[in-house]
């Protein structure tokens, strides 16, 4: 970390659980790995566990005003409470150079049945100030709080503006490197925000440095050199308020990022493919698909690969009879806005992409059938698995349905580009069945 940073984070992640039992049980048993020093994978999602903040990175320099921006649930308070310890980091680190001021939530390290003066000593030591410090700043820490008569009132009596307006003058006054401001000033009326603002670029002058988490554009446009946007606990974007402000504008209007999040999720934490479509009311239906997987190079399912990846797909079946020459009619289709075109896969919209034929006798009872794709040859996107079995004559359908999901990963080496989809064509596979 060179001498003008006063951050950084790299590849910081935190998990939390969902279910508050299963997650003191999860605290007892990593304290007991702790102690007996038991090594465990803290990047393993366990159930009901999920990723707060994933693959975080970024420096702050001394002097700078760094913005934080994203929806409610974006991970924004849970990165500040890392940044001040309160949290520690399940992967990844944090370096900090200097002390920290931090206003994470309205009134945090107030007791609400102590007096304001009593809570000045308490907030004040929590904050790292001598107890001679906080005597020489009282009064100043007073004028600038403006509560009047009720500094020797509990604090529980307080309104959220009164609990600002403390909280602030407080932090202001311990002389902290570092100040971690979350949404409060919003709580608090104009001529105190004006107040705070005018605070924050004189103590910026001065070498602080300022962690601003905010809904206010303005005051982020305004005030801050950088900008990080989150979604959904991910870094979507790094750079001047000026470029991150109208893509969050953006994605607050169209929630493009959060259907994006939502699937990516769905793609890379199940490596499991389900139905989403089957055709009824035409057919036979001689045969079910009891299974349906992809399996990579390392023959272990999967449901992330890249373009020039082989592909190994296993449908575990149950024939209600002996069936010969049966023609298995595989294609992959490409998902544009979550809508599957299928109506004319000659439409450069649609972009179905591939396609194979291959026949096969296929006995009673159950069995799997094993398709192997050399080379996908896919561009990068989201596909549907169409699979379908047929009669020799192609008008008996014995199954009809389609499973999901497939990701193409960005990494490919073939020259396909996202969105530059090749026209639908016929690929060579190698077709096997595997009776039991």
């Amino acid at each position: 970390m060179d001498k003008d940073t006063v951050i950084k984070v790299e590849n910081l992640h935190k998990k939390f659980c969902r279910s508050l039992k299963r997650s003191m049980f999860y605290g007892s048993v990593d304290v007991a790995r702790d102690m007996l020093g038991i090594r465990y994978n803290p990047g393993c999602l366990r159930k009901n566990e999920f990723w707060a903040l994933k693959d975080i990175s970024f420096e702050v320099k001394k002097g700078e005003t760094f913005g934080l921006i994203g929806a409610n649930g974006s991970g924004k308070t849970t990165l500040l409470r890392l940044i001040n310890g309160i949290f520690p980091p399940d992967r990844g680190k944090i370096m900090i150079k200097g002390r920290i001021g931090a206003l994470i939530a309205v009134g945090a390290g107030f007791h609400p049945h102590m007096t304001g003066r009593e809570n000045i000593y308490l907030n004040g030591s929590i904050l790292g100030m001598t107890q001679a410090e906080i005597r020489k700043n009282m009064d100043s820490i007073i004028n600038f709080a403006e509560i009047g008569d009720f500094l020797d009132a509990p604090v529980s009596t307080y309104s959220s503006g009164m609990y600002v307006r403390l909280g602030f003058a407080i932090a202001i006054h311990s002389r902290p490197d570092i100040v971690l401001v979350d949404e409060i000033l919003a709580v608090g009326d104009s001529k105190f925000q004006r107040k705070c603002l005018d605070k924050i670029k004189e103590m910026r002058a001065r070498g602080t440095t300022f962690f601003l988490v905010s809904h206010n554009m303005q005051n982020i446009e305004a005030m801050c050199n950088r900008a990080i946007l989150m979604s959904r606990g991910k870094q979507l974007m790094l750079d001047s308020p000026e470029k991150v402000i109208p893509e969050y504008e953006l994605m607050l209007q169209t929630n493009e990022e959060l259907k994006k999040e939502v699937e990516e999720e769905k793609i890379l934490e199940k490596n499991k493919f389900s139905m989403t479509w089957k055709c009824k009311g035409f057919g036979t239906d001689e045969i079910d698909i009891l299974k349906f997987e992809l399996l990579n190079e390392q023959e272990k399912p999967a449901s992330v690969f890249r373009s020039d990846d082989r592909i190994e797909i296993k449908a575990k079946i149950f024939s209600k009879k002996n069936l010969e020459n049966v023609i298995i009619f595989l294609r992959f289709f490409y998902i544009k806005d979550k809508k599957i075109y299928l109506d004319n896969p000659h439409d450069d919209e649609i972009k179905a992409c591939l396609g194979a034929r291959e026949k096969l006798n296929i006995p009673k009872g159950k069995s799997t059938v094993s398709l192997t794709i050399p080379k996908t040859q896919l561009s990068t996107g989201v596909y549907v698995v169409d699979f379908r079995l047929y009669d020799e004559t192609f008008s008996q359908p014995y199954f009809q349905g389609e499973f999901g999901y497939l990701k193409i990963k960005k990494e490919f080496s073939s020259m396909l580009q996202p969105g530059k989809t090749t026209p639908y064509c016929w690929i060579n596979v190698k077709a096997r069945l595997i009776n039991g």
